[in-house]
C-alpha cells in the first residue's frame, strides 16, 4: 500500500475510534443531564422526604464504594473489560424500569440498589479502556470527553423546559430511554485486542501505601464530600427559592459549557501546569464556589458566576484525576486503578457527602450547608497541598 493511502487509511482509524468513543461519552452524559439535576425533584414530587431523598441520592456513591472494585478485578482477571462492560450496561434499563412501577420507599430502595451495583461498573471500565487506547494523551481525551459535556447539555436544558411544560413524572421515561441509547453505545466501543500497556507498578496495595497516591485519593474522597449537597439539592435550593425548572436547567448548562470550553483548553493547560498544581486550583474554586451558592442565593448573577466555575472544580478536577490515577496505576492495575478512583473517591465521598447533607439540610439550612461544603473543600486543598508534590 503507497505511504499516502496508509496513512489516509490510519487517519480515517483514528476518526472511526473518535467516533465510537464520543458516542458512548455523549448518551453516558445525557442520562447524567437527566438524572443528576432533577432526581430528587422527581423523589421530591413523589412525596418522599429530604433523608429519605438523600438516602436514595446516596445509593449509587455507595455502589461506587465497593462494586466497581469487583467488576474491575473481574476485568483485569479475565481480560474480559469490554464484555463485562457491555453485559453491566445492557442490564440496567431492564432493572431501572422497576420504577414505572411507583413502588414507596423500600421498592425505590430496593430498586436503586439492583441498578446502581451494576450502572456503577460502566464507567470506570468505559474510562480504563479509553486511557488504555489513547495512553493518556489528555489533549485526545479532552476532545472526546468534551462530547459528553455536549450530551448533559442539551437535556439537562430541553428537561427544564419539558418538566415546566409536562410535569416531572415524565423524568422517569427520559431516564430509561437514553439508559437504552446508552447501552448501545457500549456495543461500538472498541473491543479489548491486547493485554493492558506495560507491567503492573508493584502490587494494589503498596501503590496505595505511597502517601501521595493517598493524598490523591484523600482528595478525591472529600472533594466528593463537598460537592454532595450540589449534587443532592442544588435543584430543589432553587426552585424553593422560586427559580423555574427552565432556569434551573440552564444554569446547570451554563457550568457544562464552562466544562466544554476547558477541555477545549485542556491539552494546553495541561502543558503549561503540572496536575498537582491544577488539582490545588480546583479546590481553590471549589471554596469561592460554594459560598457563592450557599450566600448568593438571590442574585442569578451570583449564582451563573458560581455555575461558570464548574469548569475547575468538576471539569479541571476529574481530567486531572483520571490522568494522575493512569499515571500511578499502570499494567495489570489500570482497571483496578480507574475503580479505586471512582470508589474510594465519588463513592465513597458521595455517599458519606450525601447521608450528611441530608441531616444537613434539615438541621442547618441550604446556606450553611453550602459553607460547610466550602470547610471541607478547605480541608481537602491542605491535605493534597501536602501529599502531591510526591507525585511530581
Amino acid at each position: 500500500m503507497p505511504a499516502d493511502n496508509q496513512g489516509a487509511h490510519r487517519d480515517s482509524g483514528r476518526g472511526f475510534l473518535f467516533l465510537r468513543l464520543s458516542n458512548f461519552y455523549l448518551w453516558y452524559f445525557a442520562f447524567v443531564g437527566a438524572y443528576a439535576p432533577f432526581f430528587a425533584l422527581y423523589l421530591s414530587n413523589r412525596g418522599f422526604e429530604p433523608f429519605q431523598i438523600a438516602m436514595l441520592m446516596a445509593v449509587g456513591p455507595v455502589a461506587r464504594i465497593f462494586v466497581p472494585n469487583f467488576w474491575a478485578w473481574l476485568a483485569d482477571r479475565y481480560r474480559a473489560r469490554g464484555r463485562i462492560q457491555r453485559a453491566l450496561a445492557l442490564s440496567t434499563p431492564f432493572i431501572f424500569a422497576g420504577v414505572l412501577l411507583r413502588p414507596g420507599y423500600a421498592g425505590m430502595f430496593a430498586v436503586m440498589v439492583i441498578w446502581s451495583a451494576l450502572w456503577s461498573g460502566v464507567l470506570p471500565l468505559a474510562e480504563a479502556g479509553t486511557m488504555s487506547v489513547l495512553r493518556a494523551r489528555m489533549g485526545i481525551y479532552g476532545r472526546i470527553r468534551l462530547w459528553g459535556s455536549i450530551g448533559f447539555i442539551v437535556v439537562v436544558v430541553a428537561g427544564g423546559y419539558l418538566f415546566d411544560l409536562v410535569g416531572i413524572d415524565i423524568l422517569e421515561i427520559v431516564i430509561l430511554v437514553l439508559l437504552s441509547v446508552t447501552a448501545a453505545s457500549v456495543f461500538a466501543l472498541p473491543r479489548d485486542r491486547s493485554d493492558p500497556a506495560g507491567p503492573a507498578a508493584g502490587s494494589l496495595g503498596s501503590v496505595l501505601l505511597n502517601p501521595g497516591v493517598a493524598g490523591l485519593i484523600g482528595g478525591f474522597f472529600l472533594m466528593a464530600v463537598a460537592h454532595a449537597p450540589y449534587n443532592t439539592f442544588y435543584s430543589i435550593y432553587l426552585v424553593d427559592a422560586g427559580y423555574s425548572t427552565t432556569t434551573v436547567g440552564w444554569l446547570w448548562a451554563l457550568g457544562v459549557i464552562a466544562e466544554i470550553a476547558l477541555f477545549l483548553w485542556l491539552p494546553h493547560m495541561m502543558r503549561r501546569w503540572r496536575l498537582g498544581q491544577i488539582l490545588v486550583a480546583c479546590f481553590c474554586f471549589a471554596i469561592a464556589r460554594f459560598l457563592m451558592i450557599g450566600w448568593g442565593l438571590n442574585s442569578l448573577a451570583i449564582l451563573a458566576v458560581a455555575q461558570l466555575m464548574h469548569a475547575m472544580t468538576f471539569g479541571a478536577f476529574h481530567a486531572a484525576g483520571v490522568a494522575a490515577t493512569h499515571k500511578v496505576f499502570r499494567g495489570d492495575l489500570q482497571s483496578r486503578g480507574q475503580a479505586l478512583y471512582s470508589s474510594l473517591g465519588y463513592g465513597a465521598g458521595g455517599a458519606i457527602g450525601t447521608v450528611a447533607a441530608g441531616y444537613a439540610w434539615q438541621s442547618l439550612g441550604g446556606a450553611m450547608t453550602f459553607t460547610l461544603s466550602a470547610v471541607i473543600a478547605t480541608i481537602a486543598l491542605l491535605i493534597v497541598g501536602k501529599g502531591l508534590p510526591k507525585l511530581q
